[in-house]
């Protein structure tokens, strides 16, 4: 049964769509943390996180690859952050910023795991580098970013910086290469 024959009706309360999301999110958050834990458990942080980088660097190729022919698509641009924030694919409906340091569902959940853990207080945070990073200079083939402030380890919100990249418009990524 596909999506085109079983259309969407009637409506959602803003309390049911934020929480739907954010369960949704938990369960990402919580694999994420799984799988790191059984890599840091294996082979030790430095490994763990150079395996935790290549796939999370994979995916976000991958993800920018999807948002630009689908930006392509709807006749949207790929050169600035505006043409991403037009095209991302993230459920933001989930992310409160009124609730500060737990607007970001991740965050809230890999903090925890943090004080339990200490050492995912370094890979926790790495995700999202990875992913942002990567993502941006990917669709945009000419801006890299970093992470000012990440609610895992500071602040009631995550905050970014982008800017230009020659290495970027070279082809060479932040953390990986295209293969």
């Amino acid at each position: 049964m596909g999506k085109e024959r079983s259309p969407l009706t009637g409506e959602v309360s803003r309390e049911r769509e934020v929480d739907q999301i954010r369960k949704a999110a938990r369960q990402f958050a919580l694999l994420y943390f799984h799988f790191s834990k059984v890599l840091y458990d294996q082979f030790g942080l430095e490994k763990a996180k150079d395996i935790i980088r290549q796939v999370v660097f994979e995916q976000a190729v991958d993800r920018a690859e999807q948002l630009r022919q689908q930006a392509k698509a709807l006749g949207n641009g790929t050169d600035t952050v505006e043409d991403f924030h037009k095209n991302i694919d993230l459920p933001f409906d989930g992310w409160i910023a009124e609730w500060g340091e737990d607007h970001c569902p991740y965050g809230e959940i890999w903090r925890e795991y943090s004080k339990q853990y200490p050492w995912f207080k370094e890979l926790a945070p790495f995700y999202c580098d990875v992913i942002d990073t990567t993502t941006i200079e990917h669709f945009t083939g000419h801006l890299s970013h970093r992470i000012t402030q990440n609610v895992i380890l500071e602040g009631t919100e995550c905050k970014r910086e982008y800017f230009e990249s020659d290495k970027v418009k070279k082809g060479e990524y932040t953390y990986g290469t295209i293969k």
